[in-house]
């Protein structure tokens, strides 16, 4: 049975129209966006900021899902960072979130490291662990 040209679009376009309606769909394109967004805003303002994704490219679990660094003005010794979580769309602000940012800043580490690249080999003073070994 051959279908018409006009029917393969109209069902193309019913497909899409719902593709479009699933929750995970508008959830990633969301995500994007802000992700854009915050990129964006960033590099207008003098800020680095670095995404915390999973190997597949989708967030990862946990509360932080960027954090933005940068030099403070007029202190070229001291740096700012800020830990921050994306939202995107109609997801609202929960206090529970906002306590559990708020513990992960408390719990962020900071520590100092010189890296030196010489004869194709990278040495890092103090020495950090590898992924896979104790202490990493």
């Amino acid at each position: 049975m051959k279908v018409s040209a006009e029917a393969a679009r109209t069902a193309a376009a019913l497909k899409a129209w719902t593709t479009r309606r699933k929750p995970h769909y508008r959830a990633r394109k969301t995500e994007a966006a802000s992700k854009v967004a915050l990129q964006d805003w960033c590099r207008d303002n003098n800020w680095k900021v670095v995404f915390f994704e999973g190997a597949s490219g989708s967030a990862r679990t946990g509360i932080v899902d960027a954090v933005m660094v940068r030099i403070k003005p007029a202190k070229p010794d001291s740096i700012e960072v800020r830990l921050v979580q994306l939202k995107a769309g109609v997801a609202g602000l929960k206090a529970a979130e906002v306590g559990r940012l708020k513990k992960a800043v408390s719990a962020l580490s900071a520590d100092w490291l010189f890296a030196a690249f010489d004869d194709g080999t990278l040495h890092l003073v103090p020495e950090v662990p590898k992924r896979g070994t104790p202490g990493a």
